[in-house]
């Protein structure tokens, strides 16, 4: 293994390369790397860049820093980051002193009361003309406001070395109030110490008799393709794999870990520190699988499980951590009167997608202390699956923008750092350029705003996904082939051609929000009748479509900034499908889009499927669709848009006309919802 000093120069020198590449300052290339660390690591969900620092500070009190952000409005989690780099000036690595430690921590903290207290900070940025910042620091004041936030995790990043000790708060007063928290340290030696294990080969194999000794348990033979064992596992050694494998022993696992302090997790710490003898009684334990459990007896006849190959926690992610927490603080000895059941499935399955399917049914239906949403077990869902041997296969045209390259969808965490590692060198990055990366988020970005539901994409990755799989993957309207993928494909270069003419145009604040409400209005404006195999044939969309995009954007930029006039934070409006009614109407400016962009849509393409919910739309009358949008209307039950969609077809109904495809898939989603209502 190299020296810290030999990663510490070809880390950095690396990082200097990608800022010049990126045109963004060393800092905050040094921060986007780092990020991806603590991503694999499965500590952080999606968090983006956001550079905001005092100006004319009188002192450090009155200093103020963050260098990215992220928030779960599901988990209540605000992830706040700050950096430390220091230009290196000779061949020795920085240290990183405890004052700087310090004066990092009072200025991320003082950047949240700032945010939490008034509106200030936020009013600041606005008038300045700084939307981008307004936004987050806007979001913030307003979810802490309503008392969505329950918990706050700060990291330190730097490319100095820690040589000392230093013990975080766990409990901070912010605006008044006390909330819990966590403090992460990210020096270079963490950040080599992760680089080690992310290179490693990705298959956990355990020996637990190198880690102290087997581990006795009893054979439970369920089929032919799964055979499990029951074991108590001391808490301890549970830690220490964890410790080596950290986030990649979870891959397979449908949580990431919600923090020390979350409900179930904080009465997990409080019985390690005061009744550890109980944990076990009181802990439902581990679920994992292998792909091979390696077996010994002992010298009285009995079954112990020497190791594991490919060990995979499914269920268990909470306790996992929770035991870690303690195992890396002052109280590691508290473990040593803990233990915990585990379970080993052994998969001896050959199939991957059997195998995949198998795992998330053990998952699925395994204990577990926190409820699970059927969406977290998506990375294994059949759609997930046939998109990913479609993203393998499908290479862009020749003749295209793009010619030659794939699309790479990351359906499990840092897949694609993974394969870029396994295939070193130019040509596979070349073929897999990483701005045409994609993860399931995206995917559910896209597509709730393409089905004219833009207040749910703005609402952020996880609940937007949450709904998009309620919406169409659990209900599996959803037939992956060869058509929906490119078609998918097309609507990601709509959605990136959006984010870059905005981006070309000056516009920072509130993209996201642009973004996903124009992507809204050209599905609505053209009934989603847009030539999607125009875009995917070129990896670019039409230059008609162009202008016409600028003129909508321009629409919405107005609205939000006219909506902002009253102190209404616009992040928080646009998650409300009022806001997408308003957009609506202002939409009417805008001209008839030209043929050309259209796709002549013949019923006679349609597939088996979509034959299918054509004649299921067939059995409903005018009559039923007039009844559904009057009851919609006297009970509040539907929205306006969804009425409108529901009177076009009344309206093309009585005119004889012919009704598209996607008006009435769109019909029929709006049938289940009376249906799941009444």
């Amino acid at each position: 293994m190299e020296s810290l000093k030999e990663f510490s120069s070809k880390f950095i020198g690396f990082v200097k390369e990608e800022a010049i590449e990126n045109n963004q300052s060393v800092e905050q290339q040094f921060t986007e790397d780092v990020i991806e660390y603590i991503k694999e690591e499965g500590l952080a969900m999606s968090p983006e860049l956001f550079y905001c620092e005092s100006t004319g500070h009188k002192s450090m009190t009155d200093y103020y820093k963050i260098n990215a952000f992220d928030y779960s409005e599901t988990s209540g989690i605000l992830d706040l980051f700050i950096t430390l780099y220091v230009e290196q000036k000779s061949d020795n690595i920085p240290e990183l002193t405890i004052k700087r430690i310090e004066n990092a921590h009072n200025a991320i903290v003082h950047f949240l009361n700032l945010c939490t207290k008034n509106n200030k900070l936020f009013d600041y940025y606005r008038e300045k003309g700084m939307d981008d910042i307004a936004e987050i620091v806007g979001l913030i004041g307003t979810e802490y406001a309503d008392k969505h936030i329950s918990f706050v995790r700060f990291f330190i990043l730097s490319n100095c070395v820690f040589k000392d000790e230093y013990e975080f708060t766990q409990e901070i007063d912010i605006s008044g109030k006390s909330i819990d928290c966590e403090f992460s340290l990210w020096d270079i030696n963490a950040i080599q110490k992760s680089d080690v294990a992310a290179r490693e080969d990705g298959n956990i194999n355990i020996n637990f008799a190198d880690i102290a000794k087997p581990i006795e348990c009893l054979e439970m033979s369920e089929s032919n393709n799964v055979r499990s064992y029951l074991a108590i596992i001391p808490a301890s050694i549970l830690a220490m794999v964890y410790d080596t494998y950290k986030a990649r022993l979870l891959n397979q696992n449908v949580r990431n870990y919600l923090g020390g302090k979350i409900k179930v997790n904080k009465k997990m710490i409080a019985t390690l520190r005061t009744n550890p003898a109980m944990f076990f009684a009181y802990n439902n334990g581990i679920s994992s699988t292998a792909t091979q459990v390696e077996l010994i007896k002992d010298e009285t006849g009995r079954i112990q499980i020497k190791g594991v190959v490919n060990w995979q926690i499914v269920n268990g992610g909470q306790t996992t951590n929770t035991i870690y927490t303690i195992y890396k603080s002052k109280e590691k000895s508290l473990l040593d009167s803990v233990f915990v059941t585990l379970k080993v499935s052994e998969i001896l399955l050959q199939d991957e997608k059997e195998k995949g399917a198998t795992i998330s049914d053990i998952a699925r239906y395994a204990n577990s202390q926190t409820q699970i949403k059927e969406s977290d077990l998506c990375a294994n869902d059949k759609y997930m699956l046939d998109l990913e041997d479609l993203s393998k296969s499908e290479m862009t045209p020749g003749g295209s923008k793009r010619k030659d390259t794939y699309w790479f969808f990351e359906r499990m965490r840092a897949q694609y750092d993974n394969d870029k590692r396994l295939n070193k060198g130019k040509k596979w990055e070349l073929a897999h350029p990483k701005k045409q990366k994609f993860s399931k988020t995206d995917i559910a970005k896209w597509e709730m705003s393409w089905n004219l539901y833009p207040h749910i994409a703005s609402k952020g990755g996880e609940v937007c996904f949450d709904k998009f799989f309620s919406l169409y993957l659990e209900k599996h309207l959803i037939n992956v082939d060869r058509t929906y993928y490119r078609n998918l494909i097309a609507k990601a270069i709509l959605y990136q051609s959006i984010e870059q003419i905005n981006k070309e145009k000056g516009v920072k604040g509130y993209l996201n929000i642009i973004c996903n409400y124009v992507m809204a209005t050209i599905a609505h404006k053209t009934n989603k009748n847009l030539n999607l195999d125009y875009i995917w044939n070129h990896q670019d969309i039409h230059p008609q479509l162009v202008p016409y995009i600028v003129l909508a954007s321009d629409i919405v930029n107005k609205y939000i900034l006219k909506v902002g006039e009253d102190g209404t934070n616009p992040s928080v409006k646009a998650k409300k499908d009022s806001f997408w009614n308003d957009i609506m109407l202002r939409m009417v400016k805008l001209p008839e889009l030209d043929k050309v962009l259209l796709a002549v849509h013949n019923d006679n393409e349609l597939t088996d499927e979509e034959k299918s919910h054509m004649e299921e739309f067939a059995k409903y009358n005018v009559e039923d669709w007039s009844k559904l949008s009057s009851w919609g209307k006297a009970n509040k039950k539907l929205s306006l848009l969804e009425r409108k969609k529901i009177d076009h077809i009344v309206a093309m109904k009585n005119l004889g006309k012919d009704i598209p495809y996607t008006m009435a898939n769109d019909a029929l989603l709006i049938i289940e919802k009376f249906k799941g209502l009444i």
